[in-house]
């Protein structure tokens, strides 16, 4: 997978409102977005003045809403220190990619729809915050293999300092992308060591 100028190469297009310019990238987060399709996550966010840059659905499809030197409304209120140069941040929406994951989460509306697809899968676990445990709707593989493709190309195209979850960022307010996800590996995978740090308000 390939990138030219701040679109990713092959994939759909459904393009949300950005016009401010995102000059310096620094992080990645990853979101799942609580309910069902990605198209129908879309037309949420346009609905309700929020985006993202990439959409990935459940059998893998990805949709770029947001060009990647545009800022989308993607973390709200949020903190995270960049690990390489101690700086903190209060609102990572001028300086972070973000990635929605169409995914049920552990949102009860949503599982009922998403039981009802072919191949759900689901997992009971705690969230690393703690709380009960819950069902979480799984990641199906190839939703996985995308998410894992375009990481490792935005973190080699634009030098990303860290890949970190909406959990991580804004913990009292936000659960995803939860347990489910491989967020070890994923880390790993684009030379990233250990989980992403909790950012506490």
């Amino acid at each position: 997978m390939t990138i030219t100028d701040h679109f990713l190469d092959d994939v759909n297009q459904d393009l949300l409102p950005a016009t401010r310019p995102m000059d310096v990238r620094r992080a990645l987060v990853i979101h799942f977005t609580g309910g069902a399709t990605g198209a129908s996550s879309i037309e949420s966010m346009r609905d309700n003045h929020l985006s993202a840059h990439v959409m990935i659905e459940r059998d893998g499809t990805v949709t770029q809403c947001v060009a990647f030197n545009r800022v989308a409304s993607h973390a709200g209120v949020s903190r995270w220190r960049d690990p390489n140069t101690g700086n903190l941040f209060d609102g990572l929406n001028a300086c972070s990619i973000g990635i929605e994951i169409a995914n049920a989460g552990n949102d009860e509306g949503a599982l009922k729809w998403a039981r009802r697809q072919p191949g759900f899968a689901s997992i009971r676990a705690r969230h690393r915050k703690g709380g009960p445990e819950q069902e979480w709707e799984s990641y199906p593989e190839a939703q996985r293999a995308g998410v894992f493709e375009i990481a490792q190309v935005l973190v080699e195209t634009y030098h990303l300092d860290d890949i970190t979850g909406h959990d991580c960022i804004a913990p009292e307010r936000k659960d995803d992308p939860g347990p489910a996800f491989p967020m070890l590996e994923l880390r790993e995978a684009c030379g990233f060591s250990g989980l992403p740090v909790v950012h506490n308000r």
